[in-house]
């Protein structure tokens, strides 16, 4: 059995709003691609659909917070990052209203939907501006911990999510936190968030039988930059892994660290808006197959220091 993480969230918040009468979901007309259709077949009173109206629904979530409710708002990351943006800027940011958005087919693999449905760079806008936790989930178990941490923010989040489905067989191993060894921490060690864990899982098992040993840290929450810095010291060389544009997402953060290490970015190319195609097809076209991931982090591995 496969689910896709926004489902796992659609359900979970349903659990939870069974003794939570403040919890409520918005959805801009994608219920049943976003996961919150689950939500509204358990609370149908407590679910507004407000239609393809993105600006709109964010602000009615802003007011609906000022009065103590927790609204959950749904719909693809690539609507609620970009068509809604000034309200996100303004009445959640800078309003501080404890919203959490919840972005689904976010990153670079928007299969037949193609590059209007792509969102490559939405951590670089919500990373970008204050008062709004981010968070990008790569299991079940990350999905719970968001929606847990995020009833008990005062401040906006934002829970990106890919299209694709897992398994119970693809779950990451160790217990869920917002910061995770996945590997232990080695010289060279990965860095990544979201689907990206999975990447850089797929290339460090690559690199194993090939006799390199890497560390992998796995981030899905990415609000805590000092946490961020303090499990990386000591680290020689980072590679930053994630479906996300090169710049403003993990690989930006982490340069922002200041850290000793030098960084590699492994992400979808600055120039890349997304396109139709296969989740295959698309990672090997942008060298973020596992097997050209693998050797990237080997060339770097190689690379003397300056």
């Amino acid at each position: 059995m496969s689910m896709k993480l926004a489902d796992y969230l659609g359900h979970t918040l349903a659990r939870r709003a069974a003794d939570d009468e403040r919890i409520f979901v918005l959805d801009g007309d994608l219920a049943d691609s976003d996961g919150a259709m689950h939500f509204a077949e358990a609370h149908p009173q407590r679910f507004l659909m407000t239609g393809i109206a993105e600006q709109n629904m964010l602000s009615v979530a802003a007011g609906m917070a000022s009065c103590k409710l927790r609204p959950f708002v749904f719909s693809f990351a690539a609507f609620l990052c970009y068509r809604a943006y000034d309200q996100v800027r303004i009445g959640l940011s800078q309003c501080r209203q404890a919203v959490t958005m919840v972005g689904s087919h976010a990153g670079g693999l928007a299969a037949r939907n193609g590059k209007t449905h792509a969102a490559i760079n939405d951590l670089a806008l919500m990373l970008s501006l204050p008062n709004i936790e981010v968070w990008a989930p790569a299991d079940f178990a990350d999905v719970e911990l968001a929606v847990r941490a995020c009833l008990q923010s005062p401040s906006a989040n934002y829970i990106r999510m890919p299209r694709r489905a897992f398994g119970y067989d693809e779950q990451l191993p160790g217990e869920a936190a917002p910061l995770r060894w996945l590997l232990p921490p080695r010289p060279l060690t990965l860095v990544s968030t979201g689907l990206g864990s999975h990447w850089a899982r797929e290339a460090a098992e690559r690199l194993q039988r090939q006799g390199m040993e890497v560390g992998l840290l796995h981030c899905p929450y990415l609000g805590d930059r000092d946490a961020i810095a303090r499990e990386l010291a000591g680290v020689s060389r980072l590679v930053a892994i994630e479906d996300h544009c090169v710049m403003g997402g993990l690989a930006s953060l982490l340069a922002g660290l200041q850290l000793e290490a030098p960084i590699a970015a492994c992400g979808w190319p600055a120039d890349y808006a997304g396109k139709s195609g296969s989740d295959e097809a698309l990672r090997a076209r942008h060298g973020l197959s596992a097997e050209a991931l693998a050797a990237k982090v080997a060339e770097f591995a190689a690379l003397r220091p300056h």
